[in-house]
């Protein structure tokens, strides 16, 4: 066998694991979610790289985050899965009925029932309560996605 048929093979292989090797790198830079405890993206603000899976929030950089997001941005490579209780818990305990005095205020008692929402890369959401999740996060998974 010469050489070049061994040099070829390694050259590429060594080519190709350097390519795949800094792949990660640069899709985990634009892979991350930013929240803030107050609307409009204001007040105290943490930024969690991904790949990140967080069953729950009470010592995020050192301080209780659970129930306290208010808004939040997703980076460009990440898509993000939030629930309302620790441990990715989607089913919280039946809580006792209250649907007529929800009537009353004019509020819809169905889109009280999610415990769960997800978020696309990119996505900006300015104020949780809009979508009944205001400080209502407790636990979160952020994947990086292409």
């Amino acid at each position: 066998m010469s050489p070049i048929y061994f040099r070829f093979p390694i050259t590429a292989l060594l080519i190709s694991q350097l390519l795949f090797a800094t792949i990660p790198s640069f899709a985990a830079e634009d892979c991350w979610l930013d929240i803030f405890d107050a609307n409009d993206f204001q007040g105290a603000k943490v930024r969690i790289q991904g790949p990140a899976e967080l069953p729950n929030l009470r010592e995020l950089n050192g301080e209780n985050w659970g129930n306290r997001i208010d808004s939040l941005i997703v980076g460009p490579k990440a898509q993000v899965l939030a629930f309302v209780l620790e441990n990715y818990q989607d089913k919280a305990p039946s809580p006792p009925y209250h649907g007529d005095a929800l009537k009353t205020w004019k509020e819809d008692p169905k889109s009280y029932s999610d415990k769960e929402i997800t978020f696309g890369a990119r996505h900006k959401e300015h104020h949780l309560g809009e979508l009944f999740f205001h400080r209502d996060i407790n636990s979160l998974k952020i994947k990086c996605v292409p």
